[in-house]
């Protein structure tokens, strides 16, 4: 069942095929909305680096963020007169299981953003954003596990590969405080979240559902999740002063939010859970360099022999796809 997540069914909403526009052909293009969500998602990582540089909890930044993400998301469609896929769904059951799969998709969303806006100060944002690069091996080997997919030996080297990375990222944060070594660990939760989420949405994707519907309704469920978090923890949901540096980066994380989920859902439907996972591999890689050229963060020996596993990784996954 190794190409049953290669194409979604086609959803209600989508631009006609015939004689596709420039802008359609980049919407269908894997590869570009990868490099994209995955740049962004790199971005992301960094602007929650710099949130408590001018004021922000790293929390209180990523809540009115995400809901500020929807809002610039769901006016863009207002305006484009995106059409929604409300007729699929008549009756009271497809309106539950929609709801259920929000929630579920929601909170799998929120949890990995929140581990890593509050592990980025402790442990660096480039150390955040090689995380994201696991969850390639991970959701193949999730779908072997559970039988979406056939075991196939070179996809089995690479997800030992991809582990043999964790290990290095492990051991590259025993430089760091103790706090920081605690949050090391938290941070290695982060692609097992996101495996687990890249697989859910493929197979439960709703009837008749559109990315952007789906995109803005997890986004929604996550900034409640988030907003009952921060009220119970007493987290500050404000800067401690209202700066332009504070504000003006309030509004990059919403554009940032806006662009980078609102083509998440569309990269999913257009190419399937495994191809998805890679954008972890483009925020590692964009995220080092950005955190060099913005934090000065020097990769250590670990940082780099994790690159260059989850990358052998990363081709071996590759390479045993076509033979599946």
């Amino acid at each position: 069942m190794s190409d049953t997540f290669k194409t979604l069914p086609s959803q209600a909403g989508e631009v006609p095929r015939q004689q596709p526009s420039l802008l359609t052909r980049f919407y269908d293009n894997p590869f570009l909305l990868l490099l994209i969500v995955g740049s962004f998602l790199a971005v992301s990582v960094v602007f929650a680096k710099a949130g408590p540089m001018v004021g922000w909890h790293p929390l209180g930044l990523l809540q009115w963020a995400i809901i500020g993400g929807a809002a610039l998301l769901w006016s863009g469609t207002l305006l484009a007169g995106v059409e929604s896929g409300a007729r699929h769904r008549a009756s009271r059951a497809a309106k539950l299981r929609l709801l259920k799969y929000l929630f579920i998709t929601g909170i799998l969303f929120i949890a990995p953003n929140m581990i890593a806006v509050v592990a980025a100060p402790e442990v660096g944002a480039s150390f955040v954003s090689l995380s994201y690069a696991f969850p390639l091996v991970l959701t193949y080997a999730f779908a072997v596990l559970i039988g979406l997919e056939r075991f196939q030996f070179l996809r089995s080297i690479g997800v030992l590969a991809g582990l043999a990375g964790g290990v290095l990222l492990a051991g590259g944060g025993a430089g760091v405080s103790p706090e920081g070594s605690f949050w090391a660990i938290v941070t290695l939760a982060i692609p097992v979240f996101l495996a687990v989420g890249n697989i859910y949405r493929s197979l439960k994707w709703p009837d008749g559902a559109t990315p952007i519907e789906l995109a803005l309704g997890m986004m929604v469920v996550a900034f409640i999740a988030l907003a009952i978090f921060n009220a119970v923890m007493g987290i500050p949901v404000g800067p401690a002063e209202w700066t332009s540096a504070a504000l003006g980066l309030l509004l990059a994380q919403i554009l940032a939010f806006s662009v980078q989920y609102g083509l998440y859902f569309r990269l999913q439907q257009v190419a399937g859970p495994v191809y998805l996972s890679q954008i972890g591999s483009v925020a590692a890689i964009a995220g080092l360099g950005l955190g060099y050229l913005v934090f000065s963060e020097v990769p250590n020996l670990a940082k780099l022999g994790a690159i260059a596993a989850v990358a052998l990784g990363i081709v071996f996954v590759t390479l045993g796809k076509g033979r599946s």
